[in-house]
């Protein structure tokens, strides 16, 4: 008895703490992200590598993505990663390098897999030339196929030095997941911020982000849009692999280098496999 009585009062505390935050949620026009509603994740064990290159002559290749993935409710969704210089993978400075710290031309590679697994195949393959780091992200094109609903699928980048001789490589899990409610609600939305707030509440994680993104690329001055940006990226980074210890620092300087006025690099591959 004791214990039931325990139980329904541990369901009235929550249902009291959901009531606040929906009210709450209502009455303020800035998004509040509470530690109840900061799963972005999927929940899958974490295997996938979402932060690359330890060794202090590579750039370290960072996928804007939980550890254990994320949902998306585009069927073309767009990626987002960091290509940092070779030395802030053993800083522990705050200080964020010079963007033009990586010298000569590199390749890029993406790759959408049919699965989690590792011996999921590509279903689209494109590649491209970038010369220069910072924030890249890449859009899904008609040319490839769309995500499949409900399935766990595996993006990864590539990054390959000039030659070739040296490679980089960072994966991550996504879900497409459709949700009627929630794309009403982004059909009412009045602008990109909306829609931005509409998804991170929802926790797609993916939409989120490239729609602040796109919102303060075109409102740089929004400083109440990029602390809501800033805090859903440290909310979902935060046990990213990528910020562990030995990478002490790297968070502080990612978001430093996302805060700067320099839209992310739209980066046009070409395709190389298509299903």
């Amino acid at each position: 008895m004791t214990s039931t009585n325990a139980q329904i009062k541990i369901s009235l505390k929550k249902a009291i703490a959901l009531s606040t935050i929906c009210i709450a949620a209502v009455a303020s026009s800035t998004l509040s992200v509470p530690s109840a509603f900061a799963q972005y994740g999927l929940g899958l064990p974490k295997s996938a590598s979402s932060g690359g290159a330890t060794r202090g002559d590579l750039p370290q290749l960072t996928i804007l993505v939980p550890d254990d993935g994320a949902k998306t409710l585009s069927s073309r969704p767009t990626f987002y990663w960091y290509i940092a210089p070779a030395n802030i993978a053993s800083t522990s400075s705050t200080t964020a390098p010079q963007v033009d710290d990586v010298k000569g031309s590199f390749k890029v590679t993406f790759f959408l897999r049919d699965g989690n697994e590792r011996k999921s195949q590509p279903v689209f393959v494109a590649e491209g030339k970038a010369e220069e780091s910072g924030l890249y992200k890449f859009t899904l094109p008609e040319s490839a196929p769309e995500l499949v609903k409900g399935k766990v699928q595996r993006w990864q980048i590539r990054w390959q030095g000039s030659g070739g001789a040296v490679q980089v490589d960072v994966n991550a899990p996504i879900r497409r997941d459709d949700d009627p409610a929630v794309l009403k609600a982004i059909a009412l939305a009045k602008n990109d911020l909306e829609k931005a707030r509409i998804y991170a509440k929802n926790a797609y994680w993916y939409d989120a982000v490239d729609y602040y993104t796109i919102w303060l690329s075109q409102n740089p001055k929004d400083e109440i849009a990029r602390t809501e940006r800033n805090k859903l990226l440290k909310e979902g980074l935060q046990t990213n692999v990528a910020f562990s210890e030995e990478r002490k620092g790297s968070l502080p300087i990612l978001l430093g280098k996302l805060d700067e006025s320099k839209p992310a690099i739209l980066l046009v591959l070409q395709p190389k496999i298509r299903r």
